[in-house]
C-alpha cells in the first residue's frame, strides 16, 4: 500500500466512521491494499471451514460488513450492517441493509441467531459489544475476528509510521488515512466480552501457512508460516444482560 510517486501526501486521523469513505471505492484494490486482500483471503479461508463443520442458520447479522464475504455461504435471513454507504455500496440490495454504526447506536434487540463481525478490529470496543449482546438471541452466536495480535504486535513494532490503535492505508491519491484498529491482548477481549453477560467459548486461529500465497510484505516481512494471521472469537450469549 505505497503511496504514488510525485504525488503529495497528506494525513487524515479519525475515531469515527468519516473517513472510511476516503477508502471505500479502492478498499478491495488488491495491487492497491494487498495486506486488505491477504486479511480477506484468510477470513474466508476460516469461513469455509467453519461452515463446512456448521451451518449457521437463521437470522444473521453481519456488522461492518464491507463487500459481504457471507454471500458467498448462501445465507437466506441476511442483514448487512455498516456505518460507511460507500462500503455498504459493494453489496446487492437484495439483502438488507442498515447504515449505522454499531457501536454508537443498537442495531438489534434479541433478534439474531448468528452475528459475524469479519476484522472487526475498526469496532472491537466495549460499546460494539453492548449492541452485539443487545442483538443476540439467548443461545446465539457471534464470530468476531480481528488481525492477529501476534501480527499487530510484530509489525507495529517495527514501524515507525504506524500508531497504536489505528491501520495506516495509503490511498491511491496520496492521502495517508489512519482508521481505527483495536487489537487487544486475550486477557482484554475476555473481559470485554463478559462485562456485557456474554461468554467465550472458543479461540481460534489462522496460521499464514495456511493461505496459499501472501501479497503483504507488511505480512510475509514480519510472520513466520507459523504465525497466526487472524485472531477468532466464538462468543454465546447464555442469558440475557
Amino acid at each position: 500500500m505505497n503511496s504514488p510517486r510525485g504525488l503529495a501526501s497528506r494525513s487524515l486521523e479519525t475515531s469515527d466512521g468519516g473517513t472510511y469513505e476516503a477508502v471505500a471505492s479502492e478498499y478491495y484494490d488488491e495491487c492497491a491494499h494487498p495486506t486488505c486482500a491477504d486479511f480477506r483471503a484468510a477470513s474466508a479461508l476460516y469461513l469455509t471451514r467453519l461452515f463446512d463443520l456448521e451451518l449457521p442458520t437463521g437470522r444473521v447479522a453481519d456488522i461492518g460488513c464491507g463487500r459481504s464475504l457471507l454471500v458467498d455461504f448462501n445465507v437466506r435471513d441476511l442483514v448487512l450492517v455498516d456505518k460507511s454507504r460507500g462500503m455498504l455500496l459493494h453489496n446487492s440490495t437484495s439483502y438488507e441493509q442498515r447504515a449505522l454504526d454499531v457501536e454508537r447506536q443498537e442495531f438489534g434487540e434479541r433478534e439474531f441467531d448468528w452475528i459475524f463481525a469479519i476484522l472487526g478490529d475498526p469496532y472491537n470496543s466495549p460499546s460494539a459489544w453492548g449492541n452485539i449482546a443487545r442483538a443476540l438471541k439467548a443461545g446465539a452466536q457471534c464470530v468476531f475476528i480481528v488481525p492477529a495480535l501476534q501480527w499487530a504486535q510484530k509489525f507495529r513494532s517495527v514501524e515507525d509510521k504506524e500508531r497504536v490503535g489505528f491501520a495506516r492505508f495509503l490511498t491511491l491519491n496520496g492521502d495517508t488515512v489512519f482508521l481505527p484498529s483495536l487489537i487487544v491482548d486475550l486477557d482484554s477481549q475476555i473481559e470485554m466480552i463478559s462485562a456485557v453477560g456474554l461468554s467465550l467459548d472458543a479461540v481460534d486461529h489462522v496460521s499464514v501457512g495456511q493461505l496459499p500465497a501472501i501479497k503483504s510484505d507488511k505480512i510475509s516481512g514480519v510472520l513466520m508460516e507459523s504465525d497466526h494471521l487472524l485472531d477468532v472469537y466464538r462468543v454465546r450469549k447464555i442469558i440475557a444482560p
